[in-house]
């Protein structure tokens, strides 16, 4: 087999456009969720296009880079239609599905081989709180790009979705109350230790605006942590906490850390 470096991958596109198309045609209730993901993985495969831009990467790499971006959450589809949910808790891990159903469409059988091992462990690896210990450096750097890439659209649908700008919709925010009462204190202590809060830990909306703040501490390129700043999504996320405790402080560190007050 004739290994592929071009970093033309429009027939896979075509192909992920047609899937999703088949998929949404099977929700007969509210397609918006579904056609929230098509924006998403177009919007993330954009972003990792310009990341692994940014970085010295092996023709391989790069490939592996859009491929995984592109496929990452194509499993968001059969996820919603059999468990209603994006929420993985609630239903199944929708990397490690993602990688069943790479599989089952012989999505990659054209690629060569250290390109799919690249692919499959991105995709598979992408949803993770963290990345294993011990994953090969050229898998790691992939699946990075992936993550970054993730979060930073993640933000932006956040920001629509918290300004008002989108149609509010429970599932995007996980179907957490927007109380002000409650509070997870195990986020806010991660935001002023500097780390990453856990989905785990969140008990409100509030608490996931938080988190989202966090990921500035995850990111694992310049380019990611310059647009993460630059798009000002998150600032606009972090400015809506209560300007008080239980969340003033958390909110005072993480605008600081962006360059906003």
């Amino acid at each position: 087999m004739t290994k592929i470096f071009t970093n033309d991958i429009s027939f896979h596109e075509q192909w992920f456009l047609q899937y999703a198309a088949r998929e949404c045609a099977k929700e007969q209730e509210d397609p918006a969720p579904l056609d929230l993901k098509i924006r998403h993985t177009q919007t993330v495969f954009a972003i990792a296009r310009r990341i692994a831009a940014s970085v010295s990467f092996t023709p391989d790499q790069t490939r592996a880079c859009l491929l995984a971006a592109l496929y990452h959450d194509m499993a968001r589809f059969e996820q919603y239609l059999q468990y209603r949910t994006f929420k993985d808790k609630e239903s199944c891990n929708h990397g490690l599905l993602g990688v069943k159903i790479l599989k089952r469409e012989a999505r990659l059988a054209e690629e060569g081989a250290v390109v799919q091992r690249m692919v499959l462990a991105a995709v598979g690896l992408h949803n993770r709180f963290a990345l294993p210990a011990g994953l090969p450096d050229k898998i790691c750097r992939v699946a990075h790009v992936v993550r970054d890439a993730d979060k930073l659209d993640i933000l932006r649908i956040m920001a629509e979705h918290l300004s008002g700008q989108a149609p509010y919709k429970p599932t995007v925010v996980l179907n957490l109350p927007d109380e002000p009462a409650l509070c997870g204190a195990a986020v806010l202590k991660a935001a002023v230790e500097g780390r990453v809060a856990a989905y785990c830990e969140l008990r409100s909306v509030n608490d996931f605006r938080v988190l989202l703040g966090t990921w500035f501490f995850d990111l694992h390129f310049q380019s990611s942590r310059r647009q993460f700043i630059e798009d000002g999504h998150a600032a606009r996320i972090l400015t809506a906490l209560p300007d008080a405790p239980p969340y003033g402080t958390a909110r005072k560190l993480l605008l600081k850390r962006l360059g906003a007050k």
